[in-house]
């Protein structure tokens, strides 16, 4: 039984990643920097924002 089980698992993987572009086919270089700038700046300005509001207090 396992090993059904085993060969079901990897069909349904292979399907669900033959279904997904493949990272070259999404980016090339100057997209991918492109987006890594964007990703950085977002995250900072969330950070930023979120700062604002949550605040850590000493256990003391």
């Amino acid at each position: 039984m396992g090993s059904k089980d085993t060969a079901a698992r990897e069909r349904g993987v292979h399907a669900f990643y033959s279904q997904l572009p493949a990272f070259t086919d999404v980016f090339d270089e100057e997209s991918f920097y492109i987006f890594a700038y964007c990703m950085v700046c977002t995250t900072l300005v969330i950070v930023f924002i979120l700062s604002r509001f949550i605040t850590i207090k000493p256990v003391d």
